[in-house]
């Protein structure tokens, strides 16, 4: 961000420019869009994006282009094709030079878990960019991306400045923790950060409501589990239904999904016929009690009733509609705020809350580095405080305890 000011200094953006942001997640995304909006510098010039969502706008812009180099027929939700087609389009000088005349600048963040086709993406970017980028190698928790293709990159073409001061926390105990993670030593527990061994989910579930009692009023929380198996449900599900003998609980906790799983849920509930009417999808969609995912595919209807004279619609037509309307939601998703949420390391990445209470259960796949990875990006999500709560003694003596 400072490296942004001064260039920003230097080089002041014309009218109609803006810094284009792009990282891969949407949690990411969210934090970096409110951290621009910070910057005076910028008075609000900056456009943040999923990469994924960058390039789709380039190759809707840009569509009959995309079909001349072998890209005819896409659809939005075809990720990574639409990553392909985007990174082909933006070889092309004048593609890269229609970008740069609205965004002279591009920031990168969280650089690491870029694949190599959204890497090729940057990569043409930079041809006409002034990029800033951020990138951890050990953050990074796909193992299909080692040695990892941006880190590598960037090391080709510039000269990396490691910073080494956090910004998350300033505790020094979540800091100490972290920083032994990494180097692969263990953890000293104390009161801002501790390990404790619960066995049985009931000792597991009373720590979490004991934690959730003393520091979870008015917080953000964040109950993280490297996966979401029997010990993190059943541990959750005693919290929601016990006390403690101290009197904290019952306290529930809901378990966030994907917005793709979300969306099979949902339809999962509604019977469609090969082809529907509108007043029958909408009496469908009223009987699941989701309000919002009926009024997104209502005004949908609607649209192409008005424009297109279109009163019945195909099973895929509104299968398709309603997925795209749950992957709506992630875009448009607020920051954490304050509340209570259960989530899994992937699901917890870029994302930063005052509490974490981490579920770490006996069995979990993957090398030690992999282990040391999970739970470094576990502890690192915490501001104030974070408990580990480990089901077998055995883990205690092996990665990433020891």
């Amino acid at each position: 961000m400072q490296s942004l000011i001064d260039y920003l200094e230097a080089a002041p953006l014309k009218d109609g420019q803006k810094v284009l942001a792009l990282t891969f997640m949407h949690g990411s995304r969210r934090r970096l869009e409110e951290r621009l909006g910070q910057l005076q510098t910028l008075k609000r010039r900056a456009d943040c994006s999923t990469i994924d969502s960058f390039a789709w706008r380039l190759v809707r812009r840009w569509l009959s282009l995309a079909a001349t180099l072998g890209f005819a027929d896409i659809e939005p939700n075809q990720y990574e094709r639409v990553c392909d087609a985007a990174g082909a389009l933006l070889q092309i000088k004048e593609v890269c030079g229609w970008v740069a005349a609205s965004f002279p600048v591009l920031l990168v963040d969280e650089a690491q878990d870029m694949t190599a086709n959204r890497l090729r993406l940057v990569e043409g970017l930079a041809s006409r960019l002034e990029v800033f980028a951020a990138a951890d190698e050990f953050q990074c928790l796909n193992e299909e991306l080692r040695p990892n293709p941006a880190c590598a990159w960037l090391a080709q073409v510039c000269d990396a400045e490691e910073l080494t001061q956090p910004r998350r926390t300033n505790i020094a105990e979540l800091m100490d923790a972290a920083a032994a993670i990494r180097k692969g030593e263990p953890p000293k527990s104390g009161k801002a950060f501790a390990v404790a061994l619960t066995p049985k989910p009931p000792l597991a579930g009373a720590w979490l409501n004991g934690n959730l009692g003393w520091y979870g009023g008015g917080k953000s929380v964040a109950v993280i589990t490297p996966t979401l198996g029997t010990f993190a449900q059943a541990t959750v599900t005693w919290a929601a239904q016990n006390k403690t003998t101290r009197g904290s609980g019952p306290y529930s906790i809901l378990w966030e999904e994907s917005e793709s799983k979300a969306a099979t849920s949902f339809l999962d509930k509604i019977a469609l016929q090969d082809m529907n009417d509108i007043p029958s999808v909408i009496a469908l969609l009223t009987a699941t009690g989701d309000l919002r995912a009926t009024q997104d595919l209502a005004d949908w209807m609607d649209t192409q009733r008005r424009t297109l004279a279109k009163t019945a619609f195909s099973n895929e037509e509104i299968e398709k509609a309603i997925e795209q309307g749950f992957a709506q939601r992630r875009r448009v998703r607020k920051g954490e705020g304050s509340g209570w949420r259960g989530m899994t390391v992937h699901g917890a990445k870029n994302r930063e809350f005052d509490n974490v209470i981490v579920l770490w259960p006996a069995a979990i796949g993957g090398s030690d580095d992999q282990k040391r990875r999970l739970l470094y990006n576990a502890v690192t999500r915490a501001k104030e405080r974070c408990l580990v709560l480990v089901q077998a003694k055995a883990n205690l003596g092996r990665a990433p305890f020891a």
